[in-house]
This record gives structure tokens, sequence and C-alpha cells, in this order.
């Protein structure tokens, strides 16, 4: 009869959705990330010579511009004469002057009266309190004086054409050679009346001169240039103006914007990212069950990783000055996270697939062509970078079940980095020293981050999304968990048997190449059930010969039976225990029935075997069949006590044969031979521990009774007797009881 194959952890729907979202991120990564992030910048350093790409030949927008801006410059500005001016400003200092005279003759204001109706007056609107004060103050000769030397004043300035900006120097020339009053201060009282009555005589006809500039503008015909096929545009170091930024735009140095090719470049990029490694995923089936949280984990890390690369390196590229920071960037945590959760191999395949996107990123996102790198070999050195530190993490994640692995993994990665890039070192030509620390620390920096950043990412996701861990697992399995501790309380004799179980399956699972820690664990928390009514089972049932059972019928009994699986999944639940480790409790019975009593309940006429079958499901895995296959063995040979080795070996291979002939194994992956393995491990383990003991002489009464005494082990007097016992009747009593 064909077996059938197992159905894998990873489907193949599974496996396109995991394909799919990591297709659109990278796809997303592929194009600016923020508005305007691929446009050179005016002032921008060319980090080596741009020549053209292509022939181009283009009208220059910049240089048309620059020559109209030049054309609209060079028009002289047309003015407008105020001819009104002149008469405007005379008649108000003629006013001014009247009102002066008129507060002069009147009696019974105050000084700051006059001063204040002075300002309010039309000529007097914007005069400072100085020249008010000097108006009401002066004698009469010396304001005449003052009046006609400011009525020729403004009169020969405003008698030819006056410009804003030429005021200040008009007036300043007429004091030097005009009337100037003869009294004390009279200059300046002079300059104050000037200020404020000389005003200009010509306006800008914005209109006309506006007119004039477009038409000079219109003048000018379009700038054409033109680019032969390697022709220099800028050089090495040269600030990017708008008029070089142009030409390499033109020229094809230069890709901006969504570009159609471009775009589909991205698309297909992406797509076959995504592609690469769903097959994979399916194909491999790193995950253990349940898979669906261990793929979300992984989906982060690898997306988290993509982000960090695609933001940071066109910012640390070009590394124009050989500082190496591009290869600082703790790329390796990807294949370390997702090695910490799956197997390493699938990890490896993560850092060759990022290293490749790596390059892609780098090639495509600057906004000049090719000035990510600054040499040839600069791209083949990023990827075979990222992808070494990254394949050596995942390489040094190999049963992560202490800390101190992330430690290995960072020291594997920083090494594999710093190899590579003094590889690289090596083969330029300047093989400058000062390099030699600064590739040093990217190494380092490198490495352990990939340590620090896979541990922080490891731990905070694993708890977040309840991933169960190789450190979790190593923590079940010690014999001080509170669980354990409370199985030895209870029902001493299941935990000694968990233990052997436990001790049985590792051995088996190193041989074959199984998880032994998963195997561990779930042997050690098998039977927890049977802390519910421990009594009820034999290893747990001190008094020899007496069992709760025999006042039971066989159906009673069998559901007590049964229970403990129920009871054993409940306290899994409440106690939290990660299903990985959940599901042996049901699996290590598998659809077995509980032979004993069923045989019990078949002499009494009763044939209804589903009632004494035990709900399953069968093993699903390799681990849980070495464990139902240990747990089968070591109950009956602790049952039976075997004499020799050879009858170790019958009994051991007598379960494997039932076990086979039950179709318990069919729905799990182990194979014929690695069954083979396990029944040759298991009966080397179990001649070690139920090997037979050496018959001592008997001890003199003296020597016994100071033994009791004094409260010392008195060795045994022969061999234990032992009632003859049938293997079917004690295999199923001891695994059911």
């Amino acid at each position: 009869m064909l077996r059938r194959l197992p159905d894998p952890v990873v489907t193949r729907g599974g496996a396109a959705v995991f394909g799919v979202i990591i297709a659109i991120g990278a796809i997303a990564l592929a194009i600016p990330l923020l508005p305007g992030e691929s446009a050179p910048r005016e002032g921008d350093i060319a980090p080596r010579a741009f020549a053209a790409v292509h022939e181009s030949e283009y009208v220059s927008e910049e240089l048309t511009e620059a020559a109209r801006v030049e054309a609209e410059a060079a028009v002289e500005p047309v003015m407008a004469s105020l001819e009104e001016v002149p008469e405007e400003q005379l008649s108000l200092l003629s006013m001014l002057f009247e009102e002066v005279v008129r507060l002069r003759l009147r009696t019974g204001l105050s000084s700051e009266e006059r001063l204040g109706t002075l300002g309010e007056s039309p000529g007097g609107i914007g005069l400072g309190q100085a020249i008010r004060s000097t108006l009401l103050t002066l004698d009469e000769d010396d304001l005449e004086d003052l009046r006609r030397s400011a009525v020729e004043g403004v009169s020969a300035i405003l008698s030819s054409p006056l410009r804003e900006k030429d005021q200040r120097n008009r007036i300043e020339a007429y004091l030097l050679v005009g009337n100037v009053p003869s009294f004390q201060n009279g200059e300046g009282a002079l300059r104050e009346l000037l200020d404020a009555f000389v005003t200009p005589t010509v306006a800008l006809d914005e209109l006309t001169t506006q007119g004039l500039r477009s038409e000079a503008r219109d003048a000018v015909a379009p700038v054409l240039v033109s680019y032969s096929p390697g022709e220099v545009i800028a050089e090495e170091g040269q600030a990017l103006d708008p008029v070089v930024i142009e030409a390499l735009r033109e020229t094809g140095v230069i890709r901006e914007g969504f570009d159609y090719y471009d775009l589909g470049a991205g698309l297909l990029m992406g797509a076959a990212l995504g592609t690469v490694l769903a097959v994979y995923l399916y194909r491999l089936q790193p995950f253990a069950r349940p898979a669906e949280r261990r793929g979300l984990m992984t989906l982060l890390a690898v997306l988290g990783t993509l982000v960090a690369v695609r933001v940071a390196l066109p910012e640390l590229l070009p590394d124009t000055e050989g500082r190496f920071f591009a290869y600082g960037l703790p790329v390796g945590a990807a294949a370390v996270v997702v090695s910490s959760v799956s197997a390493p191999r699938f990890g490896a395949m993560v850092a060759v697939v990022i290293a490749l996107y790596a390059g892609f990123i780098a090639a495509t996102a600057p906004s000049l062509a090719g000035a990510a790198f600054t040499s040839a070999l600069e791209p083949l050195q990023l990827v075979i970078a990222y992808a070494a530190g990254g394949l050596a993490g995942a390489a040094a994640m190999q049963r992560t079940e202490r800390l101190s692995r992330f430690a290995a993994a960072g020291l594997s990665v920083g090494a594999a980095t710093a190899a590579v890039l003094l590889a690289f070192w090596m083969l330029t030509e300047q093989r400058e020293t000062e390099g030699l620390g600064w590739l040093a620390m990217a190494a380092t920096v490198a490495g352990s981050g990939s340590a620090v950043i896979g541990l922080g990412v490891h731990v905070l996701l694993s708890t977040a999304l309840r991933v169960t861990t190789r450190m979790q697992l190593m923590e079940l399995a010690q014999a001080g968990h509170p669980i354990l501790q409370e199985l030895q309380e209870k029902a001493p004799g299941t935990f000694h048997h968990s233990m052997l179980v436990g001790t049985l399956g590792e051995q088996a699972a190193n041989r074959i190449g199984a998880d032994s820690l998963l195997v561990r664990a779930g042997a050690y928390y098998h039977d927890i059930g049977k802390m519910q009514r421990p009594e009820y089972f034999v290893e747990n049932n001190i008094e020899r010969g007496v069992s709760p059972h025999d006042s039971l019928a066989p159906e009673a009994s069998a559901r007590i039976i049964h229970g403990h699986v129920l009871d054993g999944m409940d306290l899994a639940r409440r106690r939290r225990l990660p299903a990985l480790v959940g599901d042996f409790i049901p699996q290590h019975h598998g659809t077995r029935l509980v032979e004993f009593f069923y045989h019990k309940a078949l002499e009494r006429g009763e044939t209804d075997a589903e009632t004494f079958r035990y709900p399953g499901p069968r093993p699903q895995a390799k681990e849980q069949a070495i464990v139902m296959l240990a747990d089968s063995c070591e109950a009956l040979v602790r049952a039976t006590q075997p004499e020799t080795h050879e009858e170790i070996d019958k009994l051991v291979n007598g379960v494997f044969t039932e076990r086979l002939a039950e179709g318990q194994m069919d729905e799990c992956d182990i194979t014929m031979r690695e069954l083979r393995e396990v029944a040759a491990s298991f009966r080397s383990t179990l001649r070690a521990v139920y090997h037979p003991r050496i018959e001592y002489p008997d001890a003199p009464d003296s020597q016994q009774e100071s033994d009791v005494t004094t409260g010392g082990t008195a060795p045994a007097v022969g061999p234990t007797p032992r009632d003859p016992v049938d293997p079917v009747e004690a295999e199923g009593r001891a695994t059911d009881e």
C-alpha cells in the first residue's frame, strides 16, 4: 500500500501570498520614496567626470532664459515727466511760511500748541519738530532769509527732470553752490526744508518699459546646444549648475521621474524577487508548524531590511573618499533573523536575494546613472559583500539554542564582509593603507549590528507574533521548569518516564538529523495531562498489584486513559505552552487503541473499537513519530524487565512493526531508513538503561542489621523475583494505564 505523503507545512497558496507581498514591497522600493528624491540639486558635486551617453542637439531652456534676461536688463527704463510737481511743491512751501507768520502773531497759544498746529497745516505735514521749532522762533529777518533760500532751492532743483534715485545728490550739490541762510545752523534748516519739499519730477513708465522689455525678450533666438557621445559635460568635483544639469538630462546621463522603462525594470525585478523566494519557500519547507507566524516574521525581516537599504544607500554612495560606509549596513541581520525561525538554508537564500536587490537599488536609485559607484568593480563588491555576510550569518544560526549563537553570527558576518572588502582592496590600484582602517570599521559595524539587531528583532517579533524559538524550547527543556516540577511532585513515575522518553528521543533525533531539542521538549510534556489523575496510571501506582481500574468497567477506564490527552491539551493552553510542544500531547498516541482495556472488553463480547481509540491525530512530523515510538518502547521495556539484550531488541522491533502495521507513521515524513536508525538508537539506549543487575551473594545477618540500623542501603539479595508477564498485555497496561 502506498503511503500518503504528509501535507506540506507551507502550502502553494501560502508561498504564493508570501511571494506576492515580497514582490509588492520590492516594486514599491524601486520607485522614488519621496517627491523630487531623484532630482539632482544645484550645487551637488559630480563624483566623477560625466560624458554624454548619446548624441544630442536641443534647445537649452537655461541658456535661452539667461539670454532673454540679459536682453531685458539692457532696456533702459522709460520715464514719464511730472510737470505739475514744481508748482505744487512751491505752493506748499509758500503756505508753510504763511502759516508760520500767522502763528507767530497769535497770542494766547503755548509753544506746544503752536508746534502742533504747524504740524497739522498743509505745508507742515511731515516736518520734524526741530525745523518747526526753528521756524517759530527765528527773528523776522532770518525767517525771511530762510524762506527766500528755500524757494530758490526748490525752484532750482526742480527746474530740470529729477528721478528719485538722484534726489539726495541734487540737494547736496545745491547746498554747496546755492544761497544758504547766514544765521547759525541755517544750512541745516534749509536741508530739512529741501528734503521735505523736493520730490521727483519724473517717474517710471511701467507700461511702456514692460512693452519694450517684452520686445527685447522676444527678439532673442533660442540657444541650440549639441553634444557628441562621450563628450565631457561635467568634470569630477565640479559643482552642478542648472545648465550642466540640463545637459546631463538631455544627453541621457540623468534619469529621473517615472520613466516607463525604469518602472518596467522595477516591476520585473520585484516580481523575480518575490517568485524566487516563494518557490524556494515551498520547495525547502523551512518552517515548523504553525508556519503563518514564522512566515510573517520572515516577511517583516526581509522587507524591513530592503527599506533600510533603500533609504540608506543613496545617502552613503558614492563612496568617493573610501570610507566604506555602505558596507557597514547590517544587511546580514535579515539572514540571521530568518535563520533563527526557519531552516538556515532558507536564510541563506534570503541573504542572496537581498544582496542582489541591494545592488539593483544602488544602481537605479541615484539620479545620476552610475553615480552610485566610483569604479567598475564596486557594484560587484557591494553585492558579494552583502551576500557573503548574510550567508555566513545564516550558517552560524544552525540550532539557535543560546544567545551566543547571535554573537557567533555577528562574528561570521563581520569576518566574511572584511574578507570580501580586503580582496577587492587588493584589486584596486591605489591600495591606500588608510582605507584598511575604514574597511575594518565597516566590517565590525556590519557584524555587530547584524548580531544586535538580529537578536533584538528576533526577540521582539517572536514575542509579538508568539513564534516558538529555539531559546524558548531550551527553557522548556529544563527539568526545573514549573510545569515539570509540578509533574514531578504530583506524578513522579510519569515524570521519570518522560525524562527517559526525552533521552531516547533526543539520541534518535540526532542520528537522523531531526530536531532533537524539539523532541526532548515534546517528550517532557507529552504526558502532563496525567497530573489530573496520576493514580490511574501504573507508573504512579506505588502499591504493586493494586489498581483503581480493577473496580471500573473497561469503557470507564478507557475514558480516563483518553482523558489524560484532553487534560494535557487543556493544561497546555492554560499554561501557554507553544503549539509546537503542545502538538506532542495528542499525537504521541495517534489514533491507537487503548489495547489493554479493549481486549478486556472483547472478552466480555463488546466490540465497539472507536470507544477505545485515541482521538489523534497521527504524528504529523518525524519528531512526533520519534516520541510516539520512544514512549511505547520505554513503557514496554520497563514493564517487562527483559533479562538480555536480545529481549530488549525484540521488544523494540515489535513496537516498530506494530506501529507501522497500524498506519501510525503514514502522515509524517519519516522514511524506512530513518526508522531503522531510530530503532537502532533505541536499542542502544535501552540496553544501557535497563541492563541486567549484578547478583550479589547473601550478606550475613549482622551486616543486614547494621545496614538497617545505620540507615545504609542493603544490597540486593539475588535477583528480584518477577511474575511471568505477557509482552502484549504489559505493553498495553504500561502505556495505557
